[in-house]
């Protein structure tokens, strides 16, 4: 009977489902490994599991009864304990002391145990039939527990998809969709099989199909259905999640740089990434830095005051940031008004996409390095800075802004805000103060005494309303966002021309060799003032109360791997300098079409194929002829017929087709058919013709919605015209 049963067609479902299963083995093992070492080779784990897939499905299609297999769990179990323990009191003492039976008696006991898992659930499978729906809800609870780690914007959690990710190069929340959707995409054709699989059963050979060959048409194109339903809503939100997901665990200080838009968020900074995000190696000795053991990092500047917080002001002002993408080459030009500053080169491998170029202070030239190691750094370049080399102490006698801005750049540096209370705090902090240094000095004091850090305000702000109304004029609880806008704001309402800066704020005393390694958690914001003669100065609140907060020890070992990845930085020239020079030219590059193509090549070929079964369904009510109008008539009630899995077979006549119709609802309109063909005067009535077509749609209505629906999408009927079927 096994023989027999295993030659039907039924063989294939069987196949598959010993497949899926086996790939679900493999994959558990493997996963259970990376989470928890299990001591024991995943492989040889794999193959036990496997064996137990194969084994107890053979055993299941024979008469052998749930007792009788339970029996024989036991009795392999016995027998395999009694062999190892006779094999270890018969050679202990003889076997060198690195084989140890008891050594290999573990590891055989965790294969067997695999094995025994796996057996035990696959004759589940296969005799109970309600396995299928348990199992379903299985793997659904295992996959949640396993991908919850990413709630709340962690796209960098669980730890197998963040390693995956960084072994390939790929941003976390990519990485992420893709494992999602192909663990989704596996259960669902898993269990797809699964419901379809053929259960012979122990009292006898009444082996049946789960469902119709209809029901399996219907069943793939639902899943179809629902996988590109998956992708297009995971392709609609990819944009609004990882814009959302690069300030919300990055300290709240996301990137971009478009006019009149914030980056930042003050809702809530997650913070606790480590994704790296770039390293960087200094090229020289930077004893002179004031803020040390801290080094600032700025990437861009918020100057422009939209009337609820400080957005980015575009080119017009704040000329001393380069505003180009990392790609990119800069060259500014030294204010040599500004001193003492210190030359200062920095090797910059960035790890994450960014949009805008960083470096300390504010650089001179950006070049572009060769990319040492393109599978893990997305870009490289150097940049040139003059970096401050001034004791923060040098600065409290001197005064603010420039002289040598117009009205119209002071003007907006000092822009106030709307709210008065910011006014009336920093003149009540700085009352008595006349030197605008020290004002600025004993507000940053206050915010450092009366600050509360914490990643979560969970301040409820309207949308429209001020977001530092509840930190300033409330419980203080905030983070560098909070802290940043309220300086600007108290420091423009006394005159001192301000800014926000964004970038890195990262901890010299975790380098190595001067290497940095930055992290996402390493991004910042920070309020800057501008002192004359010296530029713009970060001043920065360092709360003495935290109750959360991102602080982690940089990965060494990533640290020393990446460092070991690096060569020699060599510049690279850039093209305009190469244009037109003989043996400089760029090849051509592999042409890789954008999303946007791709997404309006996809949506033409939908409208396309919409059109195609539209045809197919009305094209005879455009037929000039009665003829043609009974042939494309008969087209579109077989089409519907294909699209409900009643096909035309092969070597079949189109009368023994309308023969095998429901109700032979096709029949008269294939005799009108016929008699158009081959009648040697074919005399046909257009609105008869057309009173048969409909008589058959109507008879073929009757059905309910959910099958109607699923008849509409079947592209059963558009792979048969385009494939040059028969009707």
């Amino acid at each position: 009977m096994i023989r027999s049963w295993l030659s039907s067609p039924h063989i294939p479902w069987y196949r598959s489902v010993l497949i899926f299963r086996s790939i679900g083995v493999i994959l558990a093992a493997y996963l259970l490994n990376t989470m928890e070492p299990l001591g024991t080779s995943p492989f040889l784990i794999s193959l036990g599991g496997i064996f137990g897939v194969v084994a107890a499905s053979r055993i299941a299609q024979t008469r052998v009864t749930n007792l009788a297999f339970l029996l024989a769990f036991a009795a392999a179990t016995t027998l395999v304990s009694l062999v190892f323990g006779i094999f270890n009191y018969t050679l202990s003492g003889i076997t060198p002391d690195y084989f140890s039976i008891s050594r290999l008696q573990l590891h055989a006991q965790l294969c067997l145990m695999a094995m025994f898992i796996t057996a035990g659930a696959t004759w589940l499978f296969w005799r109970a039939r309600g396995a299928v729906t348990l199992e379903a809800i299985v793997l659904a609870a295992v996959a949640i527990m396993v991908f919850a780690g990413h709630r709340n914007y962690h796209f960098d959690r669980p730890k197998i998809v963040s390693s995956l990710a960084w072994r390939l190069g790929i941003p976390h929340l990519s990485m992420l969709i893709v494992v999602g959707s192909a663990v989704l995409g596996f259960m669902l054709c898993y269990l797809y099989f699964a419901s379809q699989a053929v259960r012979p059963r122990a009292e006898g050979v009444n082996v049946q199909f789960s469902r119709s060959r209809r029901g399996l048409v219907f069943s793939a194109l639902l899943l179809l259905t629902l996988g590109g339903v998956i992708y297009v809503v995971q392709a609609a939100l990819y944009q609004h999640y990882n814009t959302a997901m690069l300030a919300r665990v990055s300290n709240g200080v996301g990137m971009g740089e478009n006019l009149g838009v914030s980056p930042l968020t003050f809702q809530s900074a997650l913070g606790s990434t480590n994704q790296p995000a770039g390293l960087i190696r200094l090229e020289g000795d930077y004893s002179d830095n004031p803020f040390s053991p801290m080094l600032y990092l700025r990437e861009s500047a918020l100057s422009q005051f939209s009337g609820k917080e400080m957005v980015f002001a575009g080119r017009a002002f704040d000329t001393d940031l380069p505003v180009v993408s990392p790609q990119s080459t800069f060259t500014g030009k030294e204010d040599t008004e500004l001193a003492p500053r210190t030359p200062l080169i920095q090797s910059i491998y960035t790890l994450a996409d960014h949009d805008s170029a960083f470096a300390v202070d504010y650089p001179l030239s950006i070049v572009q390095l060769k990319n040492p190691n393109p599978t893990r750094f997305k870009s490289a370049y150097r940049a040139y800075s003059v970096a401050p080399a001034f004791p923060l102490s040098s600065l409290s006698n001197l005064e603010v802004g420039d002289p040598r801005w117009t009205e119209e750049v002071k003007s907006h540096y000092l822009q106030l805000h709307a709210d008065k209370r910011y006014k009336e705090l920093a003149e009540e902090l700085t009352k008595g103060i006349t030197n605008p240094v020290e004002k600025i000095n004993a507000l940053t004091s206050y915010l450092n005494r009366t600050s509360i850090y914490t990643l979560t305000p969970n301040h409820n702000v309207d949308p429209q309303s001020d977001p530092v109304v509840p930190f300033l004029f409330g419980d203080h609880r905030g983070y560098c966002v909070h802290f940043a806008h309220a300086l600007v704001y108290m420091f423009r309402a006394l005159g001192i021309p301000a800014r926000i800066g964004t970038g890195y704020l990262t901890d010299l005393s975790q380098a190595k060799d001067g290497h940095i390694l930055l992290r996402m958690s390493d991004r910042h914001a920070w309020a800057e003032a501008y002192i004359k003669g010296t530029g713009w100065v970060p001043f920065d609140v360092q709360p003495d109360q935290v109750e959360s907060h991102a602080d982690t020890q940089v990965d060494t070992k990533l640290l020393e791997e990446l460092m070991g990845s690096l060569e020699p930085g060599e510049e690279i020239l850039p093209s305009e300098s190469t244009k037109n020079e003989p043996g400089m030219e760029d090849p051509e590059a592999t042409w890789i079409p954008n999303k946007e193509i791709i997404l309006w090549a996809a949506l033409g070929c939908g409208v396309f194929l919409v059109l195609v079964k539209v045809t197919l369904r009305h094209g005879w009510r455009l037929a000039p002829t009665a003829s043609g109008t009974a042939r494309w008539g008969y087209i579109s009630v077989a089409s519907l017929l294909y699209d409900r899995g009643i096909s035309r077979a092969f070597g079949e006549t189109r009368h023994q087709f309308s023969l095998r119709s429901p109700d032979r609802v096709l029949l008269p309109i294939t005799d009108l058919v016929n008699h158009s063909t081959y009648a040697a005067h074919p005399s046909l009535n257009k609105k008869e013709v057309a009173a048969a077509i409909h008589e058959a749609h109507k008879r073929l209505a009757g059905v309910p919605l959910w099958r109607r629906v699923v008849t509409a999408l079947n592209p059963s009927s558009i792979t048969n015209a385009l494939g040059g079927g028969t009707w």
